[in-house]
């Protein structure tokens, strides 16, 4: 997903050509904040020529050097760079204020801003950025915005920000009277009583600011910089390679598909931030439990997962439908319909419950939301990634070997049992006792009751009187930490029911690496028919409705179950044997 989004501007004239300047972007804040870029072809200067204002002859900046009032913001855009693909070039805002251009401009009046700390600031390349994205840019929009009695919208900056116009008053400041709807050559001028505050939206918080830097810290890590050929202006090739007069560099962050790009200003968001303090042990428990072992690149796979996992529930899009009763449920950004009814969120402003106020301890308001500090960790592990592992019998996909015997996938109408089906195994004879072997996805490195569920024979057929249970044992194969296979064999025979809906506990085992949304399974289970042929009260035929893996936390972190049950599904059976 695109962090920043770009935004092109191309305002040099012939003069500025001469200069050999052939590409040039605003600055981004922080230490790694790049430009929203601008360039010199011809279709952007016929894009943004400026011709509504024909009338007036002077320029912006010809404007606000006539008013003394506006020598502070005068100095300041004299003092600030644009920049080129995350570079800094010799051309200042000011000059952009002078070019044949369409813009709009609310220039604070002296004495309201700290001019002096904005101008020791563009002594250094981060500072220099930072004062254009949060200050300049905050102040200059694309296009005319006329002040009138009808006014009332939303303005996009040079930033990308949003900020709110009405027919005296600019975001936060009110315009002052006379000095506003200034016309000039390249655009509309208006004189404001105070500066424009810049907002942070919920990425550049976390990722900016101190407080939330345990989990900033972590979405910036995913960063990376790549070039928008879509975007940039392609001037011809060289050497068979693609040259571009006007290079639009793009942040990228492989984290935002999964949390909703919460860099989107015209999103509203609530966001959970804990507590530095709260999210130390939080995050060393999901160290435990995402442990990839030797896999290639197994700390990158682990911490790709272990963020998004622990972050994605803690992210809320107001914008999105399901979230527009929220009094009454809310969903988070890891939800979807297959994941019901985890990320679902009933009644979550009650008490006790996520939007509790008394565990709000304090807030912060963002260009697209708002952050909520939380003084107590709301979730359970088992809600947010630590889910039972379910293997549906009657997904083929999941039988990777079956030997003496056929399967058929059936339907059935009996309550209670997963996905209204089954894998119905029938022995190839009276005398064969089969085996059928699952491969199990996503294991996380923790310790599960590993079961199977099967059904009675009137799954099939409701008048049946054929009783007779099944008897058989199992084979768990997996692998170590250094990646190699072993198997533990339950020798001892288990029976299922022949009466009722059966969850049959195999054992307990804890998997010492983790398998998560991993592309190939790491482990099975073998289940092997043990009926010998003297055993006539038992049936070798097997309606299997899933392999079932629930979790088992240290009893030191289980907690309370604040908001239901913690699985998706739950065997029927309550009590597992």
């Amino acid at each position: 997903m695109i962090i920043y989004k770009l935004l092109h501007y191309s305002f040099f004239m012939k003069r500025f050509i001469k200069k050999q300047i052939l590409s040039i972007a605003l600055p981004f804040a922080g230490a790694a904040l790049g430009g929203l870029l601008v360039g010199c072809s011809d279709a952007w200067d016929d894009h943004y020529n400026n011709t509504e204002q024909a009338a007036a002859t002077e320029s912006l900046l010809q404007r606000i050097k006539q008013n003394a009032e506006l020598s502070d913001f005068l100095r300041v855009c004299q003092a600030t760079h644009l920049y080129n693909n995350m570079h800094s070039t010799p051309v200042t805002y000011a000059e952009l204020l002078d070019a044949d251009q369409t813009l709009t401009v609310w220039a604070p009046l002296n004495g309201t801003f700290n001019v002096d700390s904005l101008l020791e600031l563009c002594q250094t390349a981060q500072g220099d950025s930072t004062v254009g994205l949060h200050f300049v840019a905050n102040h200059v929009s694309r296009n005319l915005y006329n002040m009138n009695s009808a006014t009332s919208e939303s303005v996009k900056m040079l930033n990308d920000k949003y900020l709110p116009l009405t027919a005296q008053k600019f975001f936060t400041s009110s315009v002052v009277s006379g000095n506003y709807n200034i016309p000039a050559s390249n655009g509309v001028l208006h004189v404001i009583s105070s500066d424009a505050p810049y907002t942070y939206n919920l990425y550049e918080g976390l990722t900016s600011l101190g407080r939330y830097a345990h989990i900033g810290s972590l979405l910036k890590s995913f960063e990376r910089k790549e070039l928008d050929e879509n975007r940039s202006i392609q001037s011809g090739l060289v050497d068979g390679r693609k040259v571009y007069s006007d290079s639009v560099m793009v942040t990228e962050n492989d984290l935002f598909f999964s949390l909703d790009d919460i860099i989107n200003e015209d999103s509203t968001f609530m966001m959970l931030v804990p507590d530095a303090n709260l999210w130390a042990p939080i995050y060393e428990e999901a160290s435990s439990l995402f442990n990839y072992g030797s896999i290639e690149k197994a700390d990158s796979v682990e911490r790709y997962w272990k963020t998004v996992c622990l972050v994605q529930d803690l992210i809320f899009n107001r914008n999105r439908a399901v979230n527009k009763s929220p009094l009454d449920s809310l969903i988070t950004a890891a939800y979807t319909p297959r994941e019901w009814p985890y990320h679902v969120y009933y009644k979550p402003y009650d008490a006790d419950s996520l939007f509790d106020r008394a565990q709000i301890t304090d807030s912060m308001a963002c260009s697209n939301g708002v952050i909520y500090h939380i003084g107590q960790w709301p979730f359970d592990t088992r809600q947010l990634y630590f889910h039972p592992v379910k293997v549906e019998g009657e997904f083929t996909s999941n039988l990777i070997e079956n030997t003496l015997c056929t399967t058929n996938f059936r339907e059935t109408a009996m309550e209670g049992v997963s996905g209204r089906s089954y894998l119905d195994i029938v022995p190839k004879t009276s005398t064969s006792n089969w085996t059928a072997t699952f491969e199990v996805k996503n294991t996380l490195s923790g310790t599960y009751d590993i079961c199977i569920v099967t059904l009675p024979k009137t799954a099939y057929l409701p008048n049946s009187r054929d009783t007779k249970p099944n008897k058989f044992k199992a084979t768990l194969t997996y692998t170590d930490s250094q990646g190699a296979k072993q198997t533990v064999d339950y020798d001892t025979e288990m029976t299922t029911s022949g009466t009722k809906i059966d969850t049959v506990l195999i054992g307990r085992f804890t998997f010492p690496v983790c398998n998560y949304q991993q592309p190939d399974a790491t482990v099975s289970l073998q289940i092997r028919c043990s009926i010998s042929n003297r055993q006539t009260s038992y049936s070798r035929e097997m309606f299997l409705d899933c392999i079932y893996l629930k979790p088992v936390l240290p009893e030191a972190t289980e907690t309370k179950q604040r908001f239901g049950t913690y699985s998706a599904f739950e065997p029927r059976k309550e009590v597992i044997r």
